[in-house]
């Protein structure tokens, strides 16, 4: 009987390298722990190779097993789809933040889409199809299945150059600590709490029939990722503005006391410039759920001509980096030995690359030389969403 055993599939990326932690892995087709399954159990090859587009072209899907021997609690939907969730926030604020500096989506993984988990999966035994949701409890024959990806999803290769690897062996580390404990610390169910909201936040907020009001539901999903994290009473926005000051941004744009975030426009404190874009992203988000008036103006930036909610998911990145405190104190091996601290210099810029990936796009968000709050007039009358709705600037009905 193989180890290893499949729980979750995931039909919209193919991995080109696995990603493991100890006790549970996300692999690809070609990994030989499932290999072992499919030799093993006939009906499951059958499952792994029903997989297609809509349009009937085959797709090699994802699969996060879990090893016979790990604690029950890795097996159970919270676990599984927390490590899920650690995943996609490794590579979604990655994608926003390389084509946000480089001005194009790079063919990159920018909705959680992508990280869809199939409804449809064999039972214990290997002998029958199995679906268990909030809408619907079934069981059918393998034979009849004819598996898909998310319908205009075109399944993606995901290796490890589009992963914060920075990030995800951080989040994986809290993962493992949290679902072995038995009474897993509080910051630690906030920190998954708060993964789980932004997953959610991160989906492609519609489909062809996309407004500003599917832009607003996505901001106010991803203020709630934010405040998760770090939970406060009252103005919630100076907790975020908390964690993003902790950052070391290394780039002179945004490490300064320099802009007037939301809130203080009567202290007229100065705060860096992330905070000044939480700030924007978080009023904008109170005015789409208190229902004050929302119109294409406020909705983009001025200088970078972009949507406020275009920097969420890198925003929250760096907000991730100052609640783990992802900082090097590694200590640096001797001059003398040359490979040794050739070795440390490689290995703090892999590990500070992905903090600056996410950090540098957000200089082109900088507010008018004022310091208001003003947001720069759109001359169109649809919403601009990102890269993916730039056509409907010039799209008459």
């Amino acid at each position: 009987m193989p180890e290893w055993i499949p729980t979750f599939t995931l039909p919209n990326i193919t991995l080109t390298e696995t990603i493991e932690s100890q006790g549970i892995a996300l692999v690809s087709t070609a990994d030989p722990r499932l290999a072992e399954i499919c030799n093993s159990y006939p009906a499951f090859a059958k499952y792994v190779a029903s997989f297609k587009t809509e349009f009937g072209r085959s797709v090699a899907p994802s699969f996060i097993l879990c090893h016979q021997d790990t604690p029950p609690s890795f097996k159970t939907v919270d676990a599984l789809a927390a490590f899920r969730d650690a995943v996609s926030m490794s590579v979604i604020p990655y994608s926003w933040a390389r084509s946000l500096r480089h001005g194009g989506p790079f063919g990159g993984i920018f909705y959680s889409n992508w990280f869809h988990i199939y409804p449809w999966t064999m039972d214990k035994n290997y002998e029958h199809l199995v679906t268990l949701t909030l809408a619907t409890h079934a069981m059918d024959e393998v034979t009849r299945l004819v598996g898909q990806s998310s319908p205009a999803f075109s399944p993606r290769y995901l290796d490890m150059n589009a992963v914060d690897q920075t990030l995800l062996t951080a989040l994986l580390e809290r993962w493992q600590r949290s679902y072995r404990a038995e009474m897993p610390a509080h910051d630690d169910v906030a920190l998954f709490r708060s993964l789980n909201m932004a997953n959610s936040a991160a989906l492609l907020p519609a489909g062809p029939e996309a407004t500003m009001y599917d832009i607003g539901r996505s901001v106010a999903l991803w203020v709630s990722a934010f405040e998760i994290l770090a939970p406060a009473k009252h103005q919630g926005y100076v907790a975020i503005y908390d964690l993003l000051r902790k950052v070391e941004y290394e780039i002179s744009e945004l490490s300064g006391d320099t802009y007037q975030a939301y809130g203080y426009s009567q202290s007229n404190r100065l705060e860096p410039l992330t905070c000044w874009v939480y700030g924007e992203i978080y009023h904008a988000r109170n005015d789409f759920l208190h229902g004050n008036p929302i119109t294409p103006k406020r909705l983009l930036v001025e200088k970078s001509d972009r949507a406020p909610s275009s920097y969420t998911a890198p925003l929250y990145r760096l907000a991730l980096t100052g609640l783990l405190d992802l900082t090097w104190r590694k200590p640096w091996p001797p001059k003398e030995d040359a490979q040794a601290f050739g070795k440390g210099i490689s290995d703090r810029m892999d590990f500070k690359h992905a903090r600056w990936k996410s950090s540098e796009p957000l200089r082109r968000s900088t507010p008018p030389a004022r310091q208001s709050l003003s947001l720069r007039p759109s001359e169109h009358s649809e919403p601009y969403c990102d890269h993916h709705c730039q056509h409907r600037r010039n799209r008459r009905p």
